[in-house]
């Protein structure tokens, strides 16, 4: 395999890792809470936390997987519209 190809590849690859941990840092950062009702025979109260800063992690393993498949793409373009072309 030669560079022009090899580089795409890593970068989608790369890309759906981050989207795994992005899944997994989004998984950390909320936290669903359940709460007894507060007159007997009413409804249960349930809450979610959020964690901001496992929120952040999960918003930008997202950015910058998309920014990487958007590069692949660009390469594979550029890479597919130039070979052969030498001047």
């Amino acid at each position: 395999m030669n560079r022009g190809t090899l580089v795409p590849v890593g970068e989608a690859a790369a890309a759906v890792v981050l989207l795994a941990v992005a899944v997994w840092c989004w998984t950390r950062g909320v936290t669903d809470h359940e709460f007894a009702p507060v007159v007997p025979g009413g409804p249960f109260f349930r809450s979610a936390d959020y964690s901001g800063p496992w929120i952040a992690a999960a918003f930008t393993a997202v950015l910058v997987a998309g920014l990487l498949a958007l590069d692949a793409i660009r390469r594979r373009r550029r890479s597919s519209t130039h070979r052969g072309y030498h001047g």
